[in-house]
């Protein structure tokens, strides 16, 4: 046994020499997720590995390490830090859905910052349309992500409410946005990335300019912030139909519908900031994600006085089952386990199907500060954190000029 080995306390060498893995928590088309203890630092870090088989391959390695380049040159306490990167040996699986062809070549990875909590998609789907002012602040906030990435040239090009993390934190409602594998420099040609015709981005919230091939600029991102907070005020999407090409279609014609017909007591200064990011022509969008952010403080001036927020309403409560693996062993984290008993941690770890694996294509991030109480529980109990992987694109094969990425 390698000291290595010895170090990670499992029998099996830590990931790039220095993550021990506790946990899958997602994955995607080009990537998985895993939760690790940093060995030199002790910190619980989401490590993101890129796999070398699945439907999104090719390209995605020179992607990864575009998101890794790029990310990292972030700081913003509303963007997920990108920690770490290199090359690493993909870790032993004993599923039936391997994500690694050749187990003895290495492979790139990401180490970022792990943010506890749950995505935006999962809280508007156990919530519903969300209240006014948990809207105006996390619209604020995502602003200010944005503001500060397209500072730095750098245009996200996939803002969706599965790519925001809603903080466990009972005193602040914070919200960080995630995953720029999809994301370009403002006057870098890297649409060669991409095959000729294939659209890059979520259907649902792309611009109408994407949705023609164009590669998109930050005005892009703020009409998918536009269909973002449509979405949590309605608990529903501008444009709806049968197939995601159907629904991109109709934005290309059509105006998007009174925030009002899905949901009365919508300020209208609210409706009207919101309308206005959902322009088709770029032009006549807010000219940047600054006056956004005060169109948006400006609304709430504008509308009638809210409740405050209960504190910790948006954390959501545990819920079973979830994917976690037994400590001290790494063989069983790609499996699926049993639902926890009400009384009882979360131990159990059966085989995963082969269905239930493609149903997981959310690489979304489970990730938190150093906690040495909550390490002492995976070391002393096999307990983990209630970090449930996100299925929101579960049953969703998108057409196959569409390129979502993760």
């Amino acid at each position: 046994m390698t000291a290595a080995a010895n170090a990670s306390g499992s029998g099996v060498a830590p990931l790039a020499e220095r993550y021990r893995a506790l946990a899958r928590v997602g994955i995607g088309g080009t990537a998985v997720v895993y939760r690790c203890v940093d060995l030199r630092t002790e910190h619980i870090v989401a490590l993101k590995v890129l796999r070398t088989n699945g439907p999104l391959v090719p390209e995605a390695a020179e992607r990864f390490r575009r998101e890794a380049r790029m990310a990292s040159t972030l700081t913003h306490p509303n963007i997920v830090r990108v920690l770490d990167y290199g090359y690493t040996y993909p870790p032993p699986t004993n599923t039936r859905v391997p994500w690694s062809e050749d187990p003895d070549k290495p492979v790139p990875y990401l180490a970022m910052e792990y943010v506890f909590g749950a995505t935006l998609k999962e809280l508007v789907r156990r919530l519903g349309p969300l209240p006014f002012s948990w809207v105006w602040q996390i619209g604020e906030q995502l602003c200010a992500a944005l503001a500060a990435a397209h500072s730095t040239g750098i245009v996200h090009r996939d803002v969706k409410p599965q790519n925001v993390m809603i903080l466990d934190a009972r005193m602040e409602l914070l919200a960080k946005l995630t995953d720029f594998g999809i994301a370009r420099q403002v006057g870098v040609d890297l649409t060669t990335l991409t095959a000729t015709g294939q659209v890059i981005g979520t259907p649902d919230y792309l611009s109408p300019e994407q949705v023609l091939g164009e590669p998109g600029g930050p005005l892009s991102d703020l009409y998918s912030l536009g269909v973002v907070l449509f979405e949590l005020l309605t608990g529903r999407l501008p444009f709806e139909a049968d197939t995601p090409l159907a629904a991109a279609s109709r934005r290309m014609v059509a105006d998007p519908p009174p925030l009002t017909a899905y949901r009365r007591d919508i300020p209208l200064p609210v409706q009207e900031v919101v309308l206005l990011a959902l322009r088709r022509e770029p032009d006549e969008r807010f000219a940047d994600a600054t006056e956004f952010a005060q169109a948006l403080r400006w609304s709430r001036e504008q509308s009638p006085a809210q409740p405050p927020m209960t504190p910790g309403g948006w954390i959501l409560p545990r819920q079973a089952p979830r994917p976690v693996a037994p400590l001290p062993q790494l063989a069983p984290i790609d499996s699926a386990p049993e639902p926890a008993q009400p009384s009882q941690p979360d131990q159990s770890d059966q085989p995963a199907s082969e269905e239930h694996e493609f149903e997981m294509q959310s690489t979304v991030l489970r990730v938190t500060s150093h906690l040495p109480e909550l390490e002492g529980r995976f070391a002393n109990s096999g307990e983990h954190t209630h970090d449930d992987v996100s299925d929101d694109d579960a049953g969703l094969a998108p057409p196959a000029h569409w390129d979502e990425d993760e």
